[in-house]
């Protein structure tokens, strides 16, 4: 095989050169036309001519950000590569996108993926398809093919280019090419080396490869806070150069994704899935890493690989991005023979061991229908020997960037084990606050175990007085003694009751319970009736649906009595002559509300809004602690997971509790 490049002028030059090359027209041709024009009228010209010359030849190409050319960069040019196969034989198909980048894929290889293929080459020029999909589709049928290419380029105008093969054009299609046959042998290789920089962050709302928000900002924003105003009008060109960096779980190394197309409510689209919760970073390019692995590899390929023809599939933004050190990178290919290519906006590589779709890469395919080795010696002083004022310079921009990036990781490391231990240390002190509000209201229980147990304490003093008197008379009634006893022991029962009842709502719940609406209300109910009936207020209930829920019945119980007895201080202070508390519950979305509404003419509208916080109070200070409502918040939106809020109706205020069911 033998592949002729030219940098196209003119029709009559191209004729020239076809006859100079003494290429005679077979199917086993290919042609690749890489392209700056967009014109498709240009393009459909330049196809006419080559069609006419070399008419039973496959004819593919795609529009460029940029050429490659036998070691050379161009810009603003049509590159035009003959490749005349011996012993390889070819297929090729164009396809206009729809939706499915999967079945497009599953289509491409059905098509023209045989037993005897070794390669395809692959470029796309539809905003809309997820490149990954595409190349899961074509592994679907073949998992041992090679693919390469790319995504068609448009100079950075980021208007949309095109693709074609044979006569036809397209601006949202597929054109692939597959290369069979047994001598054929495909190798590709890839390098990128973009490392993040700066602090992590997720995807919060994307769908398929349009990302709308990252932390909660659109994409448009992020790039304006964190790169300047000027970046982010220049999107998505700009992001050919500030990537985004995802972690690559398999081996840990980071792949660049690069915006594709900027919309117009600063959400960004991609050239493949970008997930929910996806972590990204801001990446930048590590230029003597970039060098450095391209030499690797052409060394590696000169010296263990059969190399008759090397096609280039690189990036455009990696190309702005090195600028002058990118002819540094791609020179050294015409040592390892015929050179051709182009930059676009993303590029595919698979093989039998991954399948990736690469933004920001360098990627290339070596084509041989020998199994001769090369065993090229590759000199690289030679081609970098103009470099080092300007390798020198995007290294220190590198090198800044990478240990700004760093120091400011582990700044933010810092930061987050500060921030943990203080909240660690508010935790421990609203357990300390809910501790002491369960104390401070120690004291009220107590008077109100007092008022519970006096009138049982007082039927045990009555009726063991009567068995007194019936004993000192002489008159032994048993029945009389045996009802008068089992009086006693329910008495008793009563009282080891009440003492479990208030035992149990100062430990704090280990686990959540199944309890309906009407335990915890008729349970803080209960534990404040001695001071309801003896305030004189009336409390009602209202159960719409005693609903079962697991929740810390204790804590919500804690709430509940902070709430009602706060009612009954204002109801008391505010002397209101028929006070009122009415309890209200009820399901609504699959929530649990449980209202507590008084009649004590509401809250101040100065103060409704501080009721919350914490050390808050209206009461005297010898008198409260301002912790009740702040804890009764903590507990219900921590502990418990649900909301508590405050708003004034007709008569009084409303306390709601939501609680998930």
């Amino acid at each position: 095989m033998k592949t002729f490049n030219i940098r196209f002028r003119s029709d009559e030059k191209l004729r020239d050169f076809i006859y100079e090359k003494e290429i005679t027209d077979s199917s086993d041709i290919l042609i690749q036309v890489f392209s700056h024009q967009k014109d498709p009228k240009e393009i459909q010209k330049i196809i006419t001519i080559l069609d006419e010359l070399l008419p039973n030849s496959t004819i593919t190409g795609t529009t460029t950000d940029g050429e490659i050319i036998d070691g050379r960069i161009l810009t603003k040019n049509i590159v035009i590569s003959i490749t005349v196969f011996e012993y390889s034989y070819l297929k090729s198909t164009i396809l206009k996108f729809k939706e499915d980048s999967f079945q497009s894929g599953v289509l491409i290889a059905k098509k023209i993926v045989t037993k005897e293929t070794k390669a395809v080459i692959l470029f796309v020029s539809a905003e809309s398809v997820l490149a990954d999909e595409i190349l899961q589709g074509i592994k679907s049928i073949n998992s041992d093919v090679v693919v390469s290419g790319g995504l068609c380029g448009d100079g950075g105008s980021f208007d949309g280019g095109l693709v074609f093969s044979g006569k036809k054009i397209y601006e949202n299609g597929i054109v692939a090419v597959s290369l069979n046959g047994d001598k054929l042998s495909a190798t590709n290789r890839y390098t990128s080396q973009w490392e993040p920089i700066g602090r992590e962050f997720k995807i919060t709302k994307s769908k398929n490869n349009r990302v709308y928000t990252i932390d909660k900002m659109s994409v448009y924003k992020l790039y304006e806070k964190y790169l300047g105003e000027k970046v982010a009008k220049k999107l998505p060109l700009s992001g050919l150069q500030f990537p985004f960096a995802i972690k690559d779980r398999e081996n840990g190394s980071y792949i660049a994704r690069s915006v594709r197309l900027s919309l117009g409510d600063g959400s960004m689209v991609f050239a493949t899935k970008m997930q929910k919760d996806q972590v990204v970073q801001i990446a930048f390019g590590d230029a003597e890493k970039m060098l450095e692995n391209t030499q690797n590899l052409i060394e590696d390929v000169a010296l263990n690989v059969p190399t008759q023809s090397v096609f280039i599939y690189a990036s455009g933004g990696r190309r702005r991005f090195l600028q002058n050190i990118a002819y540094a990178e791609i020179e050294p290919f015409k040592m390892l023979g015929d050179s051709v290519g182009y930059f676009g906006y993303g590029e595919f590589f698979q093989n039998s061991k991954e399948s990736l779709f690469l933004n920001q890469s360098m990627s290339f395919l070596v084509l041989s229908e020998s199994t001769k080795l090369n065993k090229i010696e590759v000199d690289f002083k030679s081609h970098y020997k103009n470099l080092d004022q300007n390798l020198e310079l995007t290294k220190a921009l590198s090198n800044i960037a990478k240990v700004s990036s760093s120091e400011l990781q582990e700044l933010n490391q810092k930061l987050e084990m500060r921030v943990k231990e203080e909240v660690q240390k508010n935790r421990d002190k609203d357990s300390i606050l809910i501790h002491n509000s369960k104390l401070a209201q120690m004291g009220e229980m107590m008077s109100m175990i007092a008022h519970q147990w006096r009138q049982p304490l007082s039927a045990i003093s009555a009726t063991s007085t009567g068995l007194q008197i019936k004993i000192e008379l002489g008159k032994y009634d048993e029945e009389f003694f045996l009802k008068s006893l089992g009086k006693v022991e329910d008495y008793v029962n009563h009282l080891s009751d009440t003492i479990d009842d208030f035992t149990n709502f100062f430990k704090p719940s280990k686990k959540k319970e199944n309890v309906s609406t009407k335990y915890l209300v008729d349970k803080a109910i209960f534990i404040l009736s001695p001071s309801f009936s003896l305030n004189s207020i009336l409390v009602t209930t209202e159960f719409n649906e005693n609903v079962e829920f697991a929740t810390y019945s204790n804590e919500v119980v804690q709430v509940l009595i902070n709430l009602l007895k706060n009612a009954e201080n204002i109801l008391l202070k505010r002397e209101i002559l028929e006070p009122k508390i009415h309890i209200n519950t009820f399901l609504k979305n699959s929530k649990i509300y449980i209202e507590i509404m008084d009649n004590a003419k509401g809250v101040d509208d100065e103060i409704i809004g501080e009721i919350f916080e914490s050390y808050f109070t209206t009461k005297d200070a010898e008198n409260s602690t301002g912790l009740g409502l702040y804890m009764s918040k903590f507990i219900i939106e921590n502990s418990c997971g649900g909301s508590l809020g405050v708003e004034n109706i007709k008569d009084g205020a409303k306390f709601t509790i939501i609680l998930q069911s």
